[in-house]
């Protein structure tokens, strides 16, 4: 199926291969990939993150292992690096983005510890403990009156 929508250019026939994240079968799949497919399958995954950067953590699955079962084409093809531009880019985009986040990452953090110890120190009173309260305030004052009358 890969092959054929490799092929084809038929992009609804790739999602659906590439919705499949075990390993054993991601494996067995690029094994069987030609390898004139394996540049074409790169650029592919690489237009999908670029497209959903979010989706890098499930494809990331098929690229990595797209290398390690290729490598050896990779490795020695003289015009493999000047194919995947598309991929340095990405990668690069990526890095340069990774200390901005992390630095957003760490300023809500913050905020939200400062919010769940705002909300230790000022707990909200519920109905019931607001007419504890009251009973508590109406048996001092008449206390305090019972004290009054029995000092005059």
């Amino acid at each position: 199926m890969l092959i054929q929508a490799l092929t084809a250019q038929d992009h609804a026939l790739l999602e659906e291969v590439l919705h499949y994240k075990k390993s054993v079968t991601v494996e067995k799949t690029l094994g069987r990939l030609p390898i004139s497919h394996v540049i074409p399958l790169i650029l592919a995954i690489t237009e999908k993150i670029e497209a959903k950067p979010s989706r890098g953590g499930e494809l990331n699955i098929w690229l990595r292992q797209l290398f390690i079962t290729h490598r050896s084409y990779l490795l020695s093809s003289p015009d493999v690096a000047a194919q995947l531009q598309p991929l340095y880019k990405l990668i690069d985009m990526q890095l340069n983005n990774y200390p901005k986040l992390t630095k957003l990452q760490g300023k809500l953090e913050l905020l939200l510890q400062e919010k769940k110890s705002d909300e230790e120190v000022v707990a909200p009173l519920s109905p019931v403990s607001m007419e504890e309260e009251e009973e508590e305030e109406d048996e001092d004052i008449i206390e305090s009156e019972e004290s009054d009358a029995m000092s005059d």
